[in-house]
This record gives structure tokens, sequence and C-alpha cells, in this order.
């Protein structure tokens, strides 16, 4: 079975479109996190980077850039000698053996002639709930916290998302969006997805009704709260699958 984000996203050519990259990162006020990482990337600057900050800041949309999209089979990855750039995101989850082989990473990728990592959570470094010595590597490396956008930044980054799956952003849309929702591109983004979704399946174009028809499934299936208990990616393809199978009402409004 596909995960929403392929089930809402399943457009191969605005994958790529809109993969995550330096380019299309918006620095707001993290222009010198940006140019750290970035640098980190040129195989020059810091050796290991810390970037926190809350959720929906562009913490993975960095670290995935960093790592060129690559896919982990493990939370961790192993080192490889013959492999330069590390990234490992939500560090705060890690459980015990996380932990270890975090702490093993850094040792491996510190101790070599080029190796860089960066690393990302929630909480600063003196507030991971992680070992010492793990907290400890961590503190010891560049850290920065990733502030949210300001609005404009903000809704000017998202009419280029909108634009890229061919809705427009209207005055309504984004004074409604503004008003009503996180100011975060992760909530934003999926909510124009969810919206998006509804509207083809409507044969109509997304205006203010199913972004709020988009907003109160992805809302009441607690997919905008991840680390709510009970939140998933399942409760909403089942709500939005229940709702597409039921009887239209985006245009009733």
């Amino acid at each position: 079975m596909q995960t929403p984000d392929q089930y809402l996203l399943d457009l191969p050519e605005l994958q790529e479109r809109d993969r995550p990259t330096f380019e299309n990162f918006v620095p707001g006020r993290n222009a010198p996190a940006l140019a750290a990482i970035c640098e980190m990337a040129a195989g020059r600057g810091p050796r290991l980077l810390y970037l926190y900050g809350v959720v929906g800041v562009g913490l993975s949309h960095l670290l995935s850039a960093f790592s060129e999209g690559r896919s982990e089979t493990e939370r961790v990855p192993a080192y490889e000698s013959s492999r330069n750039r590390y990234a490992v995101d939500d560090v705060e989850l890690l459980d015990a053996t996380g932990a270890e082989a975090l702490r093993r990473l850094l040792d491996a990728v510190l101790g070599s002639a080029e190796g860089r990592i960066v690393c990302a959570g929630h909480v600063s470094p003196n507030r991971l709930p992680l070992p010492e010595n793990v907290r400890s590597r961590i503190a010891a490396g560049l850290c920065y916290r990733i502030e949210p956008l300001g609005e404009a930044d903000c809704f000017r980054e998202l009419g280029r998302l909108a634009a890229l799956r061919g809705i427009v952003l209207t005055e309504d849309i984004a004074a409604w969006m503004s008003m009503r929702l996180p100011r975060d591109m992760r909530t934003l983004t999926r909510v124009l997805d969810i919206a998006n979704q509804l509207s083809l399946h409507a044969k109509s174009r997304v205006d203010l009704a199913a972004v709020k028809e988009a907003a109160r499934i992805a809302i009441e299936s607690g997919f905008l709260e991840e680390r709510r208990p009970g939140a998933s990616p399942a409760a909403l393809e089942a709500r939005l699958s229940a709702y597409i199978k039921g009887t239209n009402t985006l245009n009733e409004e």
C-alpha cells in the first residue's frame, strides 16, 4: 500500500522538480547555517554540524540536500571509508542502540581525513536525551538554531510550491491559511497536497473550500501533529479515501 505522501504526490516529475536542494531552501534568517552546510557539502569548513528547530522549519530539507537525497536503510548509517558525507535526522528520538551507533559514526567520521556529518533534532544540544558521551560530541561541533520563515518569505515560497502543483495561491487562500494553520512549510504544503487530491477527484480547481476541507481532514486524522499519540499516515489515508469515496461536498460551501 502506498503511504499518504506517495498517494498525494505520485507525480515523478513534480518530485524531481521539487526535490530538496540548497538552491530551493529559503533561508530567511538562516543564511549563516545555510552557508555552513554548503561549505561542508563542498568538502570545506566544519566537520560536524548540529541543526535544531521546531517541526517544519526545513531540517529534513537541509539534511536531504546535504546527502544528495540518499536513502538510508538505517536511522544511523554505518561508516564507509569511501563515503565523506553523513546525515542523521531526529537524533533526540534515538534509542540506546541508535545512540551508540551514532557515537561510533561520529568517532569514525571525525577521525577520517575528509568525512563530514550533519545531525538534526528538535531540541538544543544540551537538552538532547542521549548519553553524555554522545551529547558532548554533538555539542563540540558547530550548532545553529533554524528559525521559522517570516510570513512574507513563507507565503512567497508557498506560492512557488503551489504553482508547481498547478495551484493558484489566491489572496483568500493565503490569508485563511495564514490565520488558521501553523506557519511552517511542512503543514502548509501537506494541506495544499490534500486539497489538490480532493479537487482532482472532484474535477474542480483548488479553491478556499477545498483548502478548508483538506485542513479539516489533516487535523482530524492527526497528520499535522506527528508526535501526538495515535497520529499516523494510515489515519490520514483512511480519512482521505473515505472522503473521496463518499459524497463530494467541496462545491457546496
